[in-house]
């Protein structure tokens, strides 16, 4: 277990690392045209072109940003995505979307508002594609299916494509099978939440206490598979045996 933990703490601070030295040369990188602005109905954008642009335009969507969190534009996930995309020619774009939140409404018009904005500026893309991640997935695939003759190809990453009410319904069926199976007679509620930091607490120490059996480990795993939960995910670790409950908890 401490050899384990041991590699990937070596693993995450090897990436952070990279991450830094790249976002470093990617705020110092020569012949990138950046514009920058607000959109009709207050959501911000922004725009990088570089010098030796192939053509193509990549309009990203960003995922799900907490209400009351800060809400900048974004037009690429990560530093070392965008320092390479931008060094290859490629064009990036993206909006804040009007408001944060579940903003897949805003989030439509505001990114084929950017698409506009772009045009202007510079001229016609001889290819866009949308792209995004979580629930920037889902807003790529809307936009695609609503403007299907603005886009040359889409790349949705780790979205919600079941779309925004089967998604939210999934969610509550594991939530139900978790209370019902692991938390009767708690207290702990699935909707209509009261305090959400309180329940999330709750939520937390009736799991860690499940996990101590193999009776709750089961019963965890059950409410995991209705949410489609991977029963693994550490790429420093072998993949448990889909019989190993407590490798796979």
């Amino acid at each position: 277990m401490w050899q384990r933990t041991k590699r990937a703490v070596f693993f995450l601070a090897s990436v952070a690392i990279l991450l830094l030295s790249v976002a470093g040369s990617a705020r110092a990188q020569t012949g990138v045209t950046t514009h920058s602005g607000s959109l009709a109905d207050g959501a911000t954008y922004l725009i990088e072109v570089p010098a030796n642009w192939n053509g193509t335009l990549f309009l990203y969507s960003h995922g799900y940003v907490v209400p009351g969190n800060a809400n900048p534009a974004q037009d690429v996930g990560d530093p070392f995505t965008r320092f390479f995309m931008l060094s290859n020619g490629y064009a990036l774009a993206g909006s804040s979307y009007a408001t944060t939140g579940w903003a897949i409404h805003e989030a439509l018009p505001d990114q084929i508002a950017v698409l506009e904005v772009f045009e202007k500026i510079f001229e016609h893309p001889k290819r866009t594609i949308a792209w995004g991640h979580s629930l920037g997935g889902i807003i790529t695939a809307g936009l695609i299916q609503r403007n299907p003759r603005r886009f040359d190809a889409a790349l949705p990453m780790c979205g919600v494509l079941s779309g925004g009410v089967a998604t939210w319904n999934t969610a509550l069926d594991a939530v139900f099978a978790f209370k019902t199976l692991l938390a009767p007679g708690t207290g702990l509620q699935i909707v209509n939440i009261a305090n959400p930091i309180a329940n999330l607490d709750l939520a937390e120490v009736v799991l860690a206490e499940a996990q101590g059996t193999p009776q709750g480990r089961a019963r965890i795993a059950l409410a995991g598979a209705l949410g489609d939960l991977p029963g693994w995910f550490t790429p420093l670790s072998p993949e448990p045996a889909p019989s190993d409950l407590q490798g796979r908890r």
